[in-house]
């Protein structure tokens, strides 16, 4: 039987019913021409039972001790109609109806005597398009592993048609999207970027007592913004296990050209469209905190100012600049903030850039803790991933995908996480909250085009 690592053990460990541990992701496709809805999930199942990968066959092997799970059981039998299935929206098929549908599913926990995925395929659509929403829980593939799975089983030729599910992939394209995260050409997201700071926490407890008193000292002598900076909001507090996922495109270039009216990077000016709809929502509610919020966010260390990916990659805590009211003036504040984190992670060595960025992560463990949110202030009060995505259009056996939106993981005390994909010309933003803590979280996606179109017109 395969055996689990510590850390993928520590995922189904620490998931309860108010914490499901798996990422998802929602696609829209249109199929091709002559096609019914329901040749998507035709495509989906059309492999043989000795055709599916041997990761989509691991479960959790029984029994489940106080110290959890040591190693993975292989399901010869999978059932694959249980896996992949249909569902259909009810009228009038709009978005709003997908997103509730979404919302339970990536609220409910994934059966533990079953491979730990699903795929569902909706419906229903007004417009005739089919979405496919994933989810695969966390101790198996973490969410940049997942988009790359998804990037696999597409083609750039719509022409094509030997495209296969993720699950059916080869071992070798497997072992690529994997490989691909570990080498750091996609933005981790966060609890990828967890999974990464626990791995090195051996290797950081070796380290000399001067190696880290230099690392603290970068630290100090930047006046970065650090964690535990953040003022305590509606979003850092206790969560219960119900979700709301929504989600929107938006054109690349209107990011590209507010980032080169400003000279500042595409990142930047992300992180002030979050910041203004979050300052919207939270106003909304007469819950804006006086200072500023902060977040924790992957950075590209990259020198551009205009693209997003990389291969070097690090976590830092980003100034949201919420309690400033003019948008070029808060864009301006969250620049200096990501410029000084972003040097001074420059100035440091490889492994104390892994300390400062686990120090940074680190944050979120704490406030996972069943106390720590009566006593402590949170780490940052929300986390933004930017995830470089195709760059291409693609197209599943002629099928074209129009949008990829990624579902991630809230925890106690990060109550919202919002994570944006690039893909091709558009980015796709995927907002997950949970619902009590984050009530009406729908009305961030106009809060977001809002923000964008103020920023367009103040930078001319």
């Amino acid at each position: 039987m395969p055996g689990m690592g510590p850390v993928d053990s520590g995922f189904l460990l620490v998931e309860s019913r108010e914490h499901p541990m798996h990422v998802g992701g929602l696609q829209l496709f249109t199929v091709p021409e002559g096609e019914s809805p329901s040749w998507v999930r035709d495509q989906l199942t059309a492999v043989e039972s000795e055709e599916i990968n041997p990761r989509f066959r691991l479960r959790p092997m029984e029994p489940v001790g106080l110290l959890g799970n040591f190693r993975w059981s292989t399901d010869n039998d999978l059932d694959l109609d249980y896996h992949v299935r249909r569902s259909a929206l009810p009228s009038p098929g709009r978005l709003r109806e997908l997103f509730e549908l979404a919302s339970r599913w990536q609220s409910t926990l994934l059966d533990r005597h079953r491979p730990l995925w699903e795929a569902h395929v909706v419906e229903g659509l007004e417009d005739g398009r089919v979405a496919v929403f994933s989810k695969i829980h966390h101790a198996m593939v973490d969410g940049v592993s997942a988009l790359h799975l998804m990037q696999q089983a597409c083609s750039p030729d719509p022409d094509a048609r030997d495209c296969v599910p993720p699950f059916a992939l080869p071992d070798e394209q497997v072992e690529v999207a994997a490989a691909e995260q570990s080498a750091g050409r996609g933005l981790a997201l966060p609890l990828g970027l967890v999974r990464g700071g626990l791995d090195v926490v051996g290797e950081l407890s070796s380290i000399a007592p001067n190696s880290l008193k230099v690392a603290y000292r970068s630290l100090r002598d930047t006046g970065l913004t650090t964690p535990f900076d953040a003022p305590r909001t509606i979003l850092n507090g206790k969560i219960g296990g119900a979700r709301r996922f929504v989600a929107q495109s938006f054109d690349l270039d209107r990011f590209r050209r507010v980032a080169k009216a400003c000279d500042v990077s595409f990142n930047d000016v992300a992180l002030a469209v979050c910041a203004g709809a979050l300052r919207r929502y939270l106003g909304e509610l007469d819950a804006l905190p006086d200072r500023a919020m902060t977040a924790m966010c992957p950075v590209n260390l990259r020198d551009e100012t205009s693209e997003v990916g990389g291969n070097e990659i690090g976590a830092m805590i980003a100034n949201l600049a919420t309690d400033v009211e003019d948008p070029l003036e808060r864009l301006e504040t969250i620049h200096e903030s990501t410029t000084v984190a972003k040097q001074t992670m420059r100035e440091l060595t490889p492994l104390q850039l892994l300390l400062m960025s686990g120090y940074n992560v680190a944050g979120l463990g704490l406030s996972m803790l069943p106390t720590y949110g009566l006593v402590g202030r949170p780490p940052f009060n929300v986390i933004i991933s930017n995830v470089p995505g195709p760059r291409k259009q693609l197209y599943f056996n002629g099928a074209h995908l129009e949008g990829t939106y990624p579902a991630s993981i809230p925890v106690d005390g990060l109550a919202m996480n919002i994570t944006l994909v690039t893909y091709d010309d558009q980015v796709d933003f995927g907002i997950t909250a949970c619902r009590r803590s984050a009530p009406s979280v729908q009305r961030m996606i106009h809060h977001l085009e809002d923000t964008l179109a103020e920023l367009e017109a103040s930078a001319g």
